[in-house]
């Protein structure tokens, strides 16, 4: 809700986002069950005048079209910084990224031969914009790229931020619906909430957040490379896609709270 107030988004504006997902999924799961998702069953099933329903099927095109452009941009940026790390033509044999010119020179790598490797856009300059922007990369007396973050995480007021919050907002929501709704033969996917039993001094925070940096992001890094090296032999174009996803919050107690002795626990 703070976004949305900062953005100027109204209650209406919320109303139709929500109708809209209503709509998508009620048709997938009509896709599902075999049934045709017709404007006429839609509309009945839920409670919206047909016309309503046309015009939020007519938009679920191109808001879907828009959602992968933006999906693949960071995709293709984390891909990126992922290659620069661990393909030896742009790294250290002990992982580490090399600086890459900025022009053609010498036997140096350059910085257009690895957007041009990972696939990343056709233009070397836009795209080491944006992972400057990001503070991923430095460069060095207007000569060398330098990467100084495996992680691509957009800074300032823009689309593909608000896109990245919803991505991951909906990942984590997305984690909690399949283990309330899994079949008994389907896996419930990890999930593990940590939080500190009372409420604790903000300094503490600050060396939780330390220490989480130098421990969680080495771990996330060295299970990138993990699935790396499954990718030939797992691929499936028809499959899904999986993930893992972590981040640190704080909430305010409530007067009067129960408080779960538990500092590690798990919902299914």
């Amino acid at each position: 809700m703070p976004v949305v107030l900062s953005y100027g988004v109204g209650p209406s504006d919320i109303g139709q986002v929500l109708k809209t997902l209503y709509i998508e999924t009620l048709s997938t799961r009509l896709k599902d069950q075999g049934r045709q998702p017709t404007v006429a069953r839609l509309a009945l099933m839920a409670g919206l005048n047909r016309s309503e329903v046309e015009r939020l099927l007519e938009a679920q095109s191109e808001r879907r079209r828009l959602r992968n452009q933006s999906t693949a941009k960071l995709d293709q940026l984390s891909q990126l910084l992922a290659l620069w790390h661990d393909d030896s033509r742009f790294s250290t044999p002990y992982g580490a990224p090399l600086d890459l010119s900025l022009e053609p020179e010498r036997n140096f790598k350059t910085f257009a031969e690895l957007v041009d490797a990972a696939k990343a856009g056709s233009d070397p300059g836009l795209v080491l914009d944006e992972l400057v922007a990001a503070g991923c990369v430095e460069v060095h007396v207007q000569k060398f790229a330098r990467c100084v973050s495996r992680a691509f995480v957009p800074t300032g007021v823009d689309a593909l931020r608000i896109m990245r919050l919803g991505r991951y907002v909906g990942a984590m929501c997305s984690n909690f619906a399949h283990n309330l709704l899994r079949p008994s033969n389907e896996p419930s996917y990890f999930e593990r909430v940590l939080i500190t039993v009372n409420p604790v001094k903000r300094a503490v925070r600050d060396e939780a957040l330390a220490h989480l940096h130098s421990t969680a992001v080495p771990f996330l890094a060295e299970l990138d490379r993990w699935l790396e090296t499954k990718d030939a032999e797992s691929s499936d174009p028809s499959g899904k896609r999986y993930g893992v996803c972590m981040f640190f919050f704080e909430e305010t107690p409530s007067p009067n709270e129960f408080v779960v002795k538990e500092s590690l626990t798990q919902i299914n």
